[in-house]
């Protein structure tokens, strides 16, 4: 399974492919991620951080299609931190042939919402669907990030999304200093967000039943 983090521009990918990672790495699967941007921030972190407990693999190019499903095991989990859409729409296209799960990343702002509608990011998951195995567009879950706590943007906009006909994650992942500054650091992910999102995500039918180990 390959589950691509993507957004526009700025969007919070590589601390949510981080952080999904461990998390899913925690619940016990078996996870490898993958660097599909050229920033190299999520090799960054896993070299700072004393190194990630599972392989993170160089593969910003636009043959990811062809590079990357060989190289997973059966019942792995690749997470993948996608570079910027705006600006290496050729690699995103190239992971959304082959992703199983999308995951667009925003913050709820009129700004990072215009752009998702600006790029736009419907048409960049569309216009891949004829180029996947089953001709259908990546199955893909708004996730808003860098919220603030009982703030009325953060429904709202979710709302918004889901009126214009995108799936939308309950699970939303605030803007405190354990992720905005978790950059370069050791991760913990039981008890986070993003574990929260791992159940989620689980109860939706979104990533396989294994047996829980922690």
């Amino acid at each position: 399974m390959i589950i691509a983090h993507i957004s526009p521009r700025t969007g919070g990918k590589t601390t949510s492919a981080g952080w999904q990672a461990h998390a899913l790495h925690e619940r016990g699967y078996n996870v490898q991620a993958f660097e599909a941007d050229y920033s190299r921030q999520l090799t960054e972190w896993d070299t700072r951080s004393g190194g990630f407990p599972f392989p993170v693999q160089q593969q910003a190019s636009p043959m990811f299609h062809k590079n990357v499903p060989p190289t997973l095991a059966p019942g792995q989990i690749g997470v993948v931190d996608c570079g910027h859409a705006e600006d290496h729409r050729n690699i995103v296209q190239s992971v959304l042939r082959v992703a199983d799960l999308a995951i667009l990343n925003t913050a709820p702002t009129t700004a990072d919402i215009d752009r998702i509608e600006r790029l736009p990011m419907r048409a960049l998951i569309d216009d891949i669907a004829t180029l996947r195995p089953d001709d259908t567009p990546t199955p893909t879950w708004v996730l808003l990030n860098r919220t603030a706590n009982g703030a009325k943007a953060t429904k709202q906009y979710k709302d918004y999304l889901r009126d214009n006909g995108w799936n939308v994650f309950t699970t939303a992942i605030p803007s405190t200093q354990v992720y905005a500054q978790s950059m370069l650091l050791p991760v913990t992910a039981h008890g986070s967000a993003y574990d929260e999102l791992t159940t989620e995500m689980l109860t939706r039918g979104l990533l396989p039943q294994i047996e829980v180990t922690r």
